[in-house]
């Protein structure tokens, strides 16, 4: 399933673009969202023009779309791999479940989450963010229900992202 996430935001690009540097910015998405339980920074390293992240996402189990199958709370656990370049205004971004099972584990191949985020500045100062992506669950019966979730679940956090990121610019 291919998707594009569209916000205008109330703020410059250079001001956005200090506010996704701000290792603040994961534990409160963290916060803010019901669905999570946390959001952990992994990695967090500014390097000239790239800047690379990692969070970990800890879901709030089990979600009730999933209540009746065998779902844990470990199995609900994924990393968000993130690379931004200021000179492009975009990053990349792929999701890797369950970060603490053997990377061969052949399940893996059941999902695949990946794709850019970009930044545009607008005529009047504010900035367009589009995020976009393939998202891909290869279950019998459920595969298009979780992908759909999944969908509804990313448009909220990005929803509330740009909440954060407005909130963060305006402490700068």
């Amino acid at each position: 399933m291919h998707f594009s996430i569209s916000h205008e935001l109330d703020a410059p690009l250079d001001a956005l673009e200090l506010a996704i540097l701000s290792p603040d910015l994961g534990p409160l998405l963290g916060d803010a969202m019901e669905s999570l339980a946390s959001v952990e920074t992994r990695t967090h390293e500014v390097d000239g023009d790239r800047f690379h992240r990692v969070w970990r996402f800890q879901a709030r189990a089990p979600l009730k779309a999933l209540r009746g199958f065998s779902v844990t709370k470990e199995m609900m656990v994924w990393d968000e791999r993130w690379t931004y370049r200021r000179s492009h205004h975009e990053a990349t971004w792929s999701i890797w479940p369950r970060p603490e099972v053997d990377a061969e584990a052949p399940w893996r191949r059941h999902f695949h989450a990946e794709g850019k985020y970009h930044l545009d500045p607008l005529s009047d100062g504010r900035t367009r963010r589009t995020v976009s992506g393939d998202l891909k669950v290869v279950l019998k019966v459920v595969g298009p229900l979780v992908e759909r979730m999944a969908l509804k679940e990313l448009k909220r956090a990005y929803a509330e992202e740009a909440r954060l990121l407005l909130e963060l610019c305006s402490h700068h």
